[in-house]
């Protein structure tokens, strides 16, 4: 919350406290508001409602009408926080207003009934207040404006009445809260954000700037960049690919001791949107080498790691050890880098990480050791889940089965017969069920899905 206007009378000095003690008057009024009604809440329902006593209040405002005052004002800095937020490191200007819009509905998830309120009851401010009031509604409209502008200048939408324009969306998006009464059973907020998105754009972009838009719409991750820590796996390659052919900038950490089969796209095709370090020659991934490639590749928006050892071969006793020193390394690694990524993505309220556990044939090289390190992946998942989902960050986990390889692997010609037995969906997993399952989880499509694990096994736990 930011910081509360001083000019609402207050016999309290201490400024931190002013904030603290107002937050929780706010909160208490949106709920009986909402509830009761602006004129049939008495200032003592408040009190109690916010645990104060009935005096203590006016220590910190001096009516109600006050503390509608201080609604609005919370939710106008709410608003201009979000928005500015959104609006960070983001030069396209359709990018800026898709980020925009989606910014908008968040808030208004999170505040539906203090916006409804506002909407209902802002007559009841007047003179000084309601100036102020209307002087927040402008400098918020002019955030769309400024990005129309943009839009206009670069030659992405037709000349247009800005102010007119930026008042009807507006306009739109709010009607998700103005009218949740008829549209809450008919709609989803993802649907609204895009029908208003196609409504805008379809109806405003120049033929250059449609085919732009359609572009990124048929793929928004388009343009992002991932990194993919232990790439060399076949899994690790598959995921490459997967994110290359939709336009990602992948940069993607090699083990040198990878055990993976040969993969229909390899890590030196696709160039231009490839970036492969070698583990032989940097060493694992560390701290510094993060820092290097956001310095130069841009920040890191979606960060995958394999932790398993991609097992190919049927492994012999002479394997056992380092099979065990590979896993734990793994793990170790991916604990090393949580840090930087909570502090990084956290700052950036933005960001999707996903796990990828040992998939199942890694349990022929090390049975123990598999198992810990399974369950040490989904347990970091959910942690970093916890630490970020109040960020806008996603963390979840894949845990692979039996996952059938482009040419059939050594392990799997083996096994394979005997395991399509014990397999409820009676056959192996094919590298896209787990490349499928990863794009999910970095689309918008899985934006409310956090701390979670797919398992892509067929049914076998």
């Amino acid at each position: 919350m930011t910081e509360p206007p001083m000019d609402i009378p207050t016999t309290v000095k201490n400024k931190d406290l002013v904030e603290k003690r107002r937050r929780q008057i706010i909160l208490a009024a949106i709920k009986l508001f909402s509830k009761k009604g602006f004129h049939k809440t008495t200032l003592k329902e408040l009190a109690d409602e916010a645990g104060l006593s009935h005096g203590n209040v006016y220590d910190y405002v001096g009516s109600k009408e006050d503390i509608f005052f201080l609604i609005h004002e919370f939710l106008a800095g709410s608003a201009m926080e979000i928005l500015n937020r959104s609006l960070e490191n983001i030069q396209d200007p359709i990018d800026k207003f898709r980020r925009m819009v989606r910014g908008e509905f968040n808030l208004m998830d999170q505040w539906a009934d203090a916006l409804l309120l506002i909407y209902q009851e802002s007559h009841i401010l007047k003179g000084d207040f309601l100036k102020r009031l209307l002087e927040k509604e402008r400098a918020h409209l002019q955030k769309f404006e400024i990005v129309i502008e943009e839009c206009i200048a670069q030659g992405r939408v037709r000349e247009c009445n800005v102010r007119l324009m930026a008042n009807l969306i507006k306009s739109m998006i709010d009607s998700w809260t103005i009218k949740r009464w008829d549209l809450r059973a008919h709609a989803s907020q993802l649907e609204a954000e895009r029908s208003i998105l196609d409504l805008v754009f379809h109806g405003m972009l120049t033929s250059e700037g449609e085919q732009s838009y359609a572009a990124r719409e048929s793929d928004a991750l388009k343009g992002k960049t991932a990194l993919v820590v232990n790439g060399g796996t076949v899994l690790g390659q598959g995921i490459c690919a997967a994110l290359l052919g939709r336009g990602i900038r992948v940069v993607a950490h090699v083990c040198d001791e990878s055990t993976a089969a040969p993969f229909p796209v390899s890590l030196n095709a696709e160039k231009d949107l490839l970036t492969v370090i070698h583990g032989a020659e940097n060493g694992r991934i560390t701290r510094a080498m993060l820092e290097d490639i956001e310095a130069r590749q841009g920040p890191i928006d979606i960060y995958l790691h394999d932790l398993g050892i991609g097992t190919t071969d049927v492994p012999t006793d002479d394997d056992v050890i380092h099979v065990r020193r590979r896993l734990e390394e793994n793990l170790s690694c991916a604990q090393e880098l949580s840090d930087y990524f909570t502090e990084h993505m956290r700052a950036r309220a933005s960001g999707r990480i996903v796990f990828v556990a040992p998939w199942a044939w890694d349990k022929y090289a090390a049975p123990i050791r598999f198992e810990t390190v399974r369950a040490g992946t989904m347990a970091l998942s959910r942690a970093m889940s916890s630490e970020l989902a109040g960020f806008g960050v996603n963390v979840n986990c894949i845990v692979p089965g039996y996952i059938r390889a482009v040419r059939p692997l050594k392990i799997e010609k083996k096994f394979k017969h005997e395991l399509a037995m014990e397999i409820p969906s009676g056959r192996l997993g094919e590298i896209y069920d787990v490349t499928d399952a990863m794009l999910f989880l970095i689309r918008d499509a899985s934006k409310y899905l956090t701390g979670q694990t797919l398992n892509v096994s067929g049914g076998l736990v």
